[in-house]
């Protein structure tokens, strides 16, 4: 490995263990034993006081699919209409209810015909 450098300035670049170094010396010499502390915090948070959040008015629509929220405004611009126009919808809404309700009576009685012959069937 050669000769020792003669100047003593050569000599900590080569062996950097040689030169007492005071950080590395408060390192070997003892652990950090605190991390973190909560010491003040809860007196800076209750000086202005611990508030609610405010609920927002309005959903945000950020974030969204963008086909979703366009078609949302669009029918609800749809459901805009005069009290006239909204008595014509309630009207047609209840008649619809009716149809659907004596289509499911009937769909049901057929239903429990089918079962019935079934049962017939295997009974035989």
């Amino acid at each position: 490995f050669g000769s020792r450098p003669t100047s003593p300035r050569s000599y900590h670049l080569l062996h950097p263990s040689s030169v007492p170094c005071p950080r590395r010396l408060l390192c070997e010499a003892m652990a950090k034993s605190k991390n973190h502390t909560g010491n003040n915090q809860v007196y800076k948070n209750h000086r202005n006081g611990i508030k609610k959040t405010r609920r927002p008015k309005k959903m945000s629509m950020q974030g969204m699919n963008c086909k979703f929220v366009r078609n949302q405004a669009f029918a609800k611009r749809g459901m805009n209409c005069t009290p006239e126009e909204k008595e014509q919808r309630l009207v047609a809404q209840k008649e619809a209810q009716k149809k659907m309700e004596e289509k499911k009576v009937t769909e049901r009685a057929e239903r429990l015909k089918e079962l019935e012959e079934g049962a017939k069937a295997t009974k035989k």
